[in-house]
């Protein structure tokens, strides 16, 4: 896990919008365990992101919305319903696994 703290307008935000795709660095290169990952789609880089406002599909269920962006990356159901099940269990969400998001 990754922590960033300081006051607001210090670029926080967007130093992860640039970690993550979603903005160009204006100079120099992203770099992530000794990789360079600046020339790479948001949905190809290994980060996830969880945003502030709510960027969540009202018509999935809550395993369905965790487990969106590994269906993008093409893993097995098997692989990605275990994956989901370890994220929701770290937050203690485990028995929410087919709950609906507003529920």
């Amino acid at each position: 896990f990754l922590t960033l703290l300081g006051p607001s307008g210090c670029g926080k935000t967007t130093s992860l919008r640039v970690i993550a795709g979603f903005e160009s660095p204006t100079s120099g290169n992203v770099l992530l365990e000794g990789g360079d990952i600046t020339g790479l789609r948001p949905f190809d880089r290994p980060v996830n992101t969880v945003f502030q406002d709510y960027a969540l599909f009202p018509h999935m269920d809550v395993a369905a919305n965790v487990g969106f962006g590994l269906s993008l990356r093409k893993l097995s159901g098997t692989e990605q319903a275990k994956r989901v099940g370890q994220a929701l269990d770290m937050v203690g969400l485990a028995d929410k696994l087919r709950a609906r998001i507003s529920e």
